[in-house]
């Protein structure tokens, strides 16, 4: 049943949203050191709660008075860490290009974990 969404999640992707949304100013300038120094063409956001060891972490939750920390990377680096898996990146890149207006977000949390395209 996919596209169903409960209510926690509905909560979570809300969320999630409303700090991308709040952060749009710092979240834009990671995405744009990202691609301006030659790092990656797909630069991809981890919305977090609690802190991780896969990605730079660029927003400090508390810092921020946000419901999520954000740490920042790249479609390479989701490859070579088999988050994407290699036969499935074309298809990611097909789907990053055409929400070339929007963040990627990886949300990681324990009720829900998904990529989302969350408008810059």
């Amino acid at each position: 049943m996919e596209g169903v969404i409960n209510e926690k999640e509905k909560e979570i992707l809300h969320n999630v949203e409303a700090d991308i949304k709040t952060l749009k100013k710092e979240l834009n300038e990671t995405v744009k050191a990202i691609v301006d120094g030659g790092y990656s063409k797909f630069p991809i956001l981890l919305a977090h709660e609690e802190d991780i060891a896969i990605a730079q972490k660029v927003i400090d939750k508390v810092d921020y008075q946000s419901h999520f920390n954000f740490s920042a990377s790249t479609l390479e680096e989701m490859v070579s860490r088999k988050i994407i898996l290699e036969d499935k990146r074309s298809d990611f890149e097909r789907r990053y290009k055409a929400n070339s207006d929007s963040f990627c977000v990886l949300l990681m949390h324990p009720d829900s974990m998904k990529f989302i395209f969350s408008a810059k």
